[in-house]
């Protein structure tokens, strides 16, 4: 694998934060929205970690 530089490195970032911005005006969807859905994908993939009893804490939830 090549080895990017700490500028290139610098530069892809700011990319990629001007290029999420740049979709979130064209589309107008919120950040919030973006990171809540990321919270729940996070959730449902790592279910299988929690116990039966774990899992009535949260009872009110659709688990």
């Amino acid at each position: 694998m090549a080895k990017i530089s700490k500028e290139d490195y610098v530069i892809a970032k700011q990319q990629n934060k001007d290029l999420l911005k740049l979709l979130l005006q064209k589309t107008g969807v919120a950040h919030k929205e973006i990171v809540d859905l990321a919270e729940q994908q996070f959730i449902v993939a790592n279910l299988d970690v929690l116990t039966a009893i774990e899992k009535k804490r949260f009872n009110k939830l659709v688990l």
